[in-house]
């Protein structure tokens, strides 16, 4: 009975907490999925990971768009889960910076010898402080009326909720973000858009490949507003061990693309590269966009760092966690 109340309180939490999460910083899910659904805060229950990532475009340029973010997943207790993140963003004269706290709660539905379902609910909040920077934007003594000081700042408080039901080492989500109404200062003018709702399913999983020491996580996700603006999002991550237990090299590809029309429009893609060693892991990502605009203006560069400290005390490129020994290729995936 109290299972039944708690799956069902869960559900009146995610579907009916109204106008958390403003749209989406950056596309960094693939790495820290509570970033989308909180939900999925401290999925992995063995290990305390911490992220970082340093994204900047178009090098050599004052004032160019960079983003830097710091992240930490970690257990709470046997059910309970942890995901923060922290983010400074830069674009020109406007910078924003924000700390994201997200809470999980999961219940076990079902665990037999080799089958465990779970369903869990997670609720964030962010804070979020932007500035805009007006002191450089006019030459001498130039005046503009609408420019008349040396900049504005604004304080924002917004939250998203979502549940995720996960079975074995695959899983399928929901959540919904800006649950809050734009209460920015800096964006409270009636010319400003509203802050709409955002809507995301997504589905993913990890995979062996038969015969072959490659593992991978394929993640689908499909994001809409009311506002209709939709797109669908492809990743596709990989690890490769190596026959030193200490090393691993991995991959991720990552597509976008818009679903707003009959045949959508390709929106970019993103290719990542890099190794694994003990505890610590490290990545180059190269981001192309592929509209006119974005060719024209360039791509990104990230770099992804990552360090976990596991239940177990692992210290192999794929921790024990994640593993099952296995006679005949030293390794079977349990997934991230």
């Amino acid at each position: 009975m109290k299972k039944i109340f708690a799956i069902v309180f869960g559900l009146t939490i995610t579907l009916t907490v109204v106008n958390g999460q403003k749209y989406y910083l950056t596309n960094q899910y693939v790495y820290d999925l509570f970033q989308m659904n909180p939900s999925t805060a401290a999925f992995q229950k063995n290990c305390i990971t911490m992220n970082g990532f340093y994204q900047k475009q178009w090098f050599g340029t004052d004032l160019a768009p960079t983003t830097q973010i710091l992240s930490l997943q970690m257990p709470i207790g046997g059910q309970l889960g942890s995901g923060t993140y922290v983010y400074n963003d830069r674009n020109g004269n406007y910078k924003e910076m924000g700390l994201n706290q997200a809470f999980s709660y999961e219940i076990l539905l079902l665990k037999k010898r080799r089958k465990v379902m779970t369903l869990s609910f997670g609720l964030s909040v962010l804070l979020e402080q932007t500035s805009l920077d007006m002191s450089n934007l006019l030459d001498g003594g130039a005046f503009d009326p609408i420019i008349t000081g040396a900049g504005e700042n604004g304080f924002g408080i917004n939250a998203s909720t979502g549940a995720v039901l996960k079975y074995n080492e695959t899983h399928i989500g929901f959540a919904v973000t800006n649950l809050l109404p734009e209460n920015n200062s800096m964006f409270n003018s009636i010319y400003e858009p509203k802050r709409v709702l955002d809507f995301n399913i997504h589905a993913g999983g990890s995979f062996k490949i038969a015969d072959r020491d490659l593992y991978l996580e394929p993640t689908v996700m499909l994001r809409k507003n009311v506002l209709t603006d939709s797109r669908l999002d492809l990743n596709l991550k990989a690890y490769l061990p190596t026959p030193n237990p200490d090393w691993a090299t991995w991959g991720l590809v990552a597509y976008r693309h818009t679903v707003d029309h009959q045949f959508g429009k390709s929106l970019g893609m993103a290719v990542t590269g890099g190794v694994v060693y003990q505890q610590f892991s490290v990545g180059l990502e190269y981001q192309l966009g592929l509209t006119t605009a974005q060719l024209d203006y360039g791509s990104n560069y990230q770099l992804v760092l990552s360090y976990r400290i596991c239940r177990d005390r692992s210290k192999g490129a794929i921790p024990c966690s994640k593993i099952r020994h296995n006679k005949k290729t030293n390794y079977k995936f349990l997934g991230y």
